[in-house]
């Protein structure tokens, strides 16, 4: 039931695996909690529950679009969203691509796309289903969903609520001799509902909406570096809201998509007098027409407007409000029978001003043994945000005279699968590519004088870099079987920089972006037992745009453990779960002076309830 039919051409893009396994291992936590755990990508985190963002191919977290159905939940504040606040049980499809795809999926695609979607299937009677959980630190997550499901008509509801102190022991080596101290002023406390209809009109008619809605509330910690407790808060309230409606006849379908997004976020730091609320308002509207051919060929075309409203204290007496329009069109065709190409191209007009067109062409070729090679180029952008342009607090100057991002990107891969006959067959599985993006004017926070940071347009970036996975799945006797190797190598240098800067920086290693990453998974399943074990890996990451060598965070290994087991009557399903984060209790920071937990234990229980409809 996917709304806009625009990853139907993204036919070779590099993905990261969340499969359902993966999902249901995490279902929990937060969208974070399950790439960190799972090894997926590099994810930049101030802590658990602090602010967590996506980093693909060693760009920003302003350049991962994040789409909820569709519709791009990015801020047009920030220019990102936070991971944290994200519940894995709202969701019932993930993935991450790699590689920017600007000309399918819009603004800040440049480092790739996380895709997050729902689904609904009819004539399936009703389902209750409830997960609890808890463990260390005080960590608590409860969620309940019910869903009816008729021939033409299925609702859902899924509330959750989830809390956690974080007060855990990390080694402080701000001080000397190093110690053991204990995080303080690192709880949340979360809570949040998700409503979904579907109905089947008519024979060619489907209408959906969905509702979702969360409040929020974090204890904001200092870094370590800063003795004394912190005292500051921060809570994110937001509605989100979208209707759509498909007609679909023959070889032919029309979709639209009407979305309400707004985002409420208020922190305070008693210590400094501080209250600091900034809320944005977005409505999105996209209309588009979808064609089959006899062929094979498919042509999609369309029409995307986007209002956006910022309001922050920051930005003086300013209300910025932006109207963007953007005109897509995406076609894929087999000029032969192992040649499949696909086709897009999109440009965008924001407040009348035409920003960078943005074309894309694959081509994939399909040879014997299920061997298959495909490359790409690419132009994407990312349009500056409100924080960027309007910005005027203290000790921040924005500019509105920034330019656009924009990249042109390159990549080849190929993928394969292949079958050992035996007793006891083997499937060995594997892709992998090679990627090359050239991202110019990316815009950066500097200290402009003494008392002034403001963003600036730096003239070139460089990202490049190797992604593979390889993957094996075999039975032995009773116990089925998966060995899962991921690895990422990404160098991003600055080409050029900007003006009055110190040269050191140029052809250095963008700061805080490891150049080698990996994990490795084992997954194993007997009768009703289930284990998976993963291992991340995380390289050097340097913390100084000069790659000191003294100031680098060390690379640092992360083992977590889970295991499960199912029992099942009749309509009822019950599923004991239980998880060992940090295995080998390592103490170590993803970003400096935001420490994580140390080893950390959680159990948990779901009841399922299923009772189909008689036929």
């Amino acid at each position: 039931m996917e709304q806009s039919r625009l990853g139907n051409y993204s036919i070779s893009q590099y993905t990261l695996p969340i499969d359902s396994l993966t999902r249901s291992l995490n279902s929990g936590g937060s969208l974070a909690d399950l790439l960190r755990k799972s090894g997926i990508g590099h994810l930049r985190s101030y802590g658990p529950g602090g602010l967590a963002t996506a980093s693909l191919r060693g760009t920003g977290s302003s350049h991962t679009a994040i789409l909820w159905n569709g519709i791009n939940l990015i801020s047009p504040l920030a220019g990102q969203l936070d991971l944290s606040l994200v519940p894995v049980g709202f969701i019932d499809e993930a993935s991450v691509q790699s590689g920017g795809a600007a000309s399918l999926y819009g603004n800040g695609s440049i480092g790739g796309t996380i895709n997050l979607n729902n689904r609904a299937a009819f004539n399936e009677g009703l389902k209750l289903k409830t997960f609890i959980n808890g463990g260390s630190f005080g960590s608590y997550y409860h969620d309940l969903g019910v869903s009816w499901s008729g021939k033409k008509f299925v609702t859902s509801t899924k509330v959750f609520l989830g809390q956690a102190k974080n007060d855990f022991k990390f080694l402080d080596k701000d001080v000397y001799p190093f110690s053991i101290q204990r995080r303080q002023h690192t709880g949340f406390n979360q809570k949040g509902i998700l409503q979904q209809f579907y109905w089947q009109a008519s024979q060619h008619d489907l209408i959906t909406v969905k509702f979702w809605y969360q409040d929020n509330l974090y204890e904001t910690p200092n870094p370590t570096s800063v003795p004394r407790p912190s005292q500051a808060t921060e809570r994110n309230t937001y509605s989100r809201a979208l209707a759509g409606w498909n007609h679909s006849f023959k070889n032919f379908d029309l979709n639209y998509q009407s979305a309400f997004v707004h985002h409420n976020l208020d922190y305070r730091d008693p210590a400094m007098n501080l209250i600091s609320p900034s809320i944005f308002n977005t409505s999105i509207n996209n209309l588009e027409g979808n064609f089959s051919f006899k062929n094979g060929a498919a042509l999609t075309s369309g029409l995307n407007y986007t209002w956006e409203q910022g309001k922050v204290d920051d930005f003086a007496s300013a209300v910025p409000v932006r109207n963007r329009v953007a005109l897509f069109s995406a076609f894929k065709f087999r000029p032969v029978k192992i040649l499949e190409v696909s086709t897009s191209v999109r440009e965008e007009i924001v407040n009348g001003d035409l920003k960078p067109v943005a074309p894309s062409i694959t081509a994939k070729v399909k040879l014997p043994n299920q061997l298959e090679i495909y490359s790409s180029f690419n132009r994407n952008y990312r349009i500056p945000t409100f924080n960027d342009l309007y910005w005027r607090g203290s000790g921040a100057l924005g500019d509105p005279n920034l330019k656009s991002e924009t990249s042109l990107g390159q990549e080849v891969g190929m993928s394969s699968t292949k079958v050992l006959e035996g007793q006891s067959p083997t499937i060995i599985s594997y892709k992998m590519a090679a990627f090359s993006s050239h991202i110019d004017n990316w815009i950066q926070w500097n200290q402009v004088s003494a008392t002034i940071w403001s963003p600036q347009n730096i003239l070139k970036v460089w990202s490049r870099g190797v992604e593979a996975q390889v993957s094996a799945q075999r039975k032995i006797n009773a116990v089925s079987v998966e060995f899962l190797l991921q690895y990422s190598f990404t160098k991003v240098t600055n080409e050029r920089i900007y003006e009055n800067v110190n040269d050191n920086e140029l052809n250095k290693q963008l700061m805080l972006t490891p150049l080698h990453q990996g994990s490795a998974t084992l997954r194993a399943v007997w009768k009703n037992y289930y284990l998976n074990i993963v291992n991340s890996y995380t390289g050097r990451q340097f913390t100084d745009a000069d790659n000191t060598d003294f100031f680098a965070m060390p690379s640092y290994d992360i083992a977590n453990i889970w295991l499960s087991k199912s029992l099942a009557v009749q309509n009822l399903k019950v599923t004991f779960s239980g998880e060992v984060n940090n295995v080998m209790n390592n103490f170590y920071q993803s970003r400096p002076g935001y420490p994580m937990p140390g080893r950390n234990f959680k159990i948990g229980l779901t009841v399922q309830f299923i009772k189909p409809n008689s036929l």
